[in-house]
């Protein structure tokens, strides 16, 4: 197993009756032989070498065989399973205990229900892992770790391949071919597909207008006799075609006698970048998605043109389904209402033009309210993020400093300068320290980020608002006045009460794509 770094730990350490023994020879001999000495030097190098915290260290003076003659590893247990470490370091698995099986039940229970980690200076025992069970000595459960070990083989050899920027899947993906030694590049007549496919998304087309258009040019799909959209939808979002090999994004897991397969965190995925050509670049790959995500062609009837430049876009306050537009032929304007009839009696429609005018007045606004604090105070939010990252600098460079003086520690105990409790309280100082400046740096990093972010909307988001403005006025086509409104809004809210009577009595709230 990868070995761990910067854990909170406690060391244990016990002699053994070998120990004792060997003590014993050496003093008859006119040597010294100090196991807890040996074996403290030991451990303390490995805290060093890997950046553990040290929390405690517990010293078994007395050699018991059961759990209930050791005092020290009983204070242990007690914060293994109040969860207050993240490990124990111990010189050997078998020091914590040699019991009888009810020993081992507890050391089981402790360590597995707290999810806390045993290390030693050669092997990490993860209560986590397959193979926990068969090293505590439950011998029922050999066959099953048997099948686990040679899975957890097979996986480990998928994963070394991947690492190594190898492609292993059945077929290789629609744009490459594959060679003998499993690595993928472009296939001079399908890439140029991928890359269009890429190209148009990121553009004004949709999934299903891509997927007719390739089906129109009779371009053969990489599976099937036609192209479908979700098709399109997986091609545009898998990261292969950035150049990288990515493991573990699905596990099957079986419901119902049924295998289904469930995305995994993105934390636990194996990804190998740079792993073979790239077809399209990472910015057409974050604009395809990007358009991907916001947009949404709204359901229309074959044959009819959409009506409503609001469709897919406003939604009911109260309950959060669509807003329908409902044409009325005795009335000039048509009027929109919740499709929930839930709502009937509780929120009341209204005409269309005047929620329409309503969402381009408070497009309008939000342009204003960024360009005005622009032209205010441009001069401090300009020196405002500089000053952060100075200081950002500052308690990262401390960090980097206090990590040495750490170290440092080590050494003094080693000389005797420092005794454990001494070392102890010191290295507390210091560790709370560095976790006090890791969350500054986190608070700083994150202003740093947000003050990117109002920038960036100053920069391009408002310029973005006033051309759809513009365009908007100067078109009388519905559709195209559907599309320019979701480049810039994720959702519109409608909400007017039953009681409100006035024809423009309503609340619109706008959720833009800030």
């Amino acid at each position: 197993m990868t070995r761990l770094y910067g854990l909170d730990l406690d060391l244990y350490i016990r002699k053994s009756r070998k120990d004792i023994e060997e003590e014993k020879k050496a003093e008859g001999q006119g040597q010294t032989y100090d196991t807890l000495e040996r074996h403290r030097k030991r451990l303390l190098e490995v805290a060093k070498r890997e950046n553990h915290n040290i929390l405690e260290i517990h010293e078994e003076v007395v050699s018991g065989e059961f759990i209930t003659e050791r005092p020290k590893i009983q204070k242990l247990l007690r914060r293994v399973e109040a969860s207050e470490i993240d490990a124990v370091l111990v010189i050997d698995l078998d020091r914590l205990g040699r019991g009888d099986m009810l020993d081992q039940g507890l050391l089981d229970r402790a360590f597995r229900y707290s999810g806390t980690k045993i290390i030693t200076p050669n092997e990490i025992y993860d209560p986590e892992d397959e193979s926990w069970e068969l090293v505590f000595g439950v011998k029922s459960l050999v066959a099953r770790q048997e099948l686990k070990s040679i899975t957890k083989r097979l996986q480990n050899g998928r994963r070394d391949s991947v690492k190594e920027g190898k492609s292993i899947s059945r077929k290789p993906p629609y744009g490459y071919l594959r060679d003998e030694k499993l690595k993928l590049y472009p296939d001079p007549e399908t890439s140029w597909i991928v890359k269009k496919i890429f190209e148009m998304m990121s553009g004004t087309y949709g999934r299903r207008t891509v997927a007719e258009e390739l089906n129109k040019l009779s371009i053969s799909p990489p599976t099937g006799v036609t192209w479908e959209p979700t098709t399109i939808a997986e091609m545009i979002q898998n990261e292969v075609y950035l150049g990288s090999i990515i493991w573990g994004k699905f596990k099957s897991v079986k419901r119902n006698g049924k295998y289904i397969r469930k995305k995994q965190p993105k934390e636990s995925w194996l990804i190998k970048s740079n792993a073979h050509e790239p077809i399209v670049s990472e910015e057409l790959f974050k604009a395809a998605n990007m358009a991907y995500k916001q947009r949404w062609k709204p359901h229309t009837i074959k044959g009819k043109k959409l009506s409503n430049p609001l469709a897919g876009i406003l939604k009911c306050e109260i309950c959060g389904k669509a807003m329908a537009n409902y044409p009325r032929k005795d009335r000039p304007n048509d009027q929109i209402r919740c499709s929930n009839i839930a709502c009937k009696g509780i929120q009341r429609g209204a005409s269309l033009n005047i929620i329409e005018e309503k969402v381009l007045q408070s497009l309008a606004e939000i342009v204003e309210s960024f360009e005005l604090p622009l032209k205010e105070h441009n001069k401090e939010i300009d020196s405002d993020t500089p000053l952060k990252r100075k200081a950002l600098e500052k308690k990262e460079k401390e960090i980097e400093e206090i990590i040495g003086q750490k170290n440092n520690l080590h050494d003094l105990l080693e000389r005797g300068v420092y005794t454990v409790d001494v070392f102890i309280e010191r290295q507390k100082i210091l560790t709370d320290r560095i976790k006090e400046l890791n969350e500054s740096i986190k608070l700083l990093s994150n202003e740093i980020e947000l003050e990117a972010q109002i920038e960036k909307t100053q920069n391009e988001f408002v310029p973005k608002i006033k051309t759809v403005l513009e365009s908007y006025h100067l078109t009388d086509d519905i559709e195209m006045k559907n599309m320019l409104l979701k480049s810039v809004i994720t959702k519109a809210t409608f909400l007017r009460k039953n009681d409100w009577k006035k024809r423009d009595q309503f609340i619109i709230q706008l959720y833009p794509h800030i």
